[in-house]
């Protein structure tokens, strides 16, 4: 029986706390964009609410299935008119707490899912 290390991916999240996030050994504790390939900062984004079309074209280019937005804003929605543009796009969309949204991240990396992670401090 052969026993091989599944490769990680370069860009999972490593760790993470309310102030920042830890990928390939680098902390960011600035607004982030996380793809499986990519890490972009600084992303001008202020608030869940703030987020809108031209916010999210960064995350749309990657074309993923899902965009998951990481913050520490408990009870905000995101607004109407985004979730609205993004299912016509047949794009999905998550908000949660930044712990969520780092271990969702890498569970849909490790599956080789369409994904990117986005993280509002």
């Amino acid at each position: 029986m052969h026993i091989t290390r599944e490769q990680t991916d370069k860009n999972a999240i490593q760790s993470y706390s309310h102030q920042s996030v830890k990928v390939d050994s680098i902390v960011y504790a600035k607004n982030v964009i996380i793809s499986r390939n990519e890490v972009v900062t600084p992303w001008n984004v202020i608030t869940l609410k703030d987020l809108n079309e031209a916010l999210m074209a960064p995350l749309l280019g990657y074309q993923p299935e899902v965009i998951i937005i990481g913050h520490n804003e408990v009870g905000t929605l995101p607004p109407l008119l985004l979730l609205q543009y993004l299912s016509q796009l047949r794009v999905g969309l998550e908000c949660m707490s930044i712990g969520a949204a780092s271990r969702t991240f890498n569970v849909l990396l490790s599956e080789n899912r369409p994904v990117v992670l986005g993280v509002i401090f």
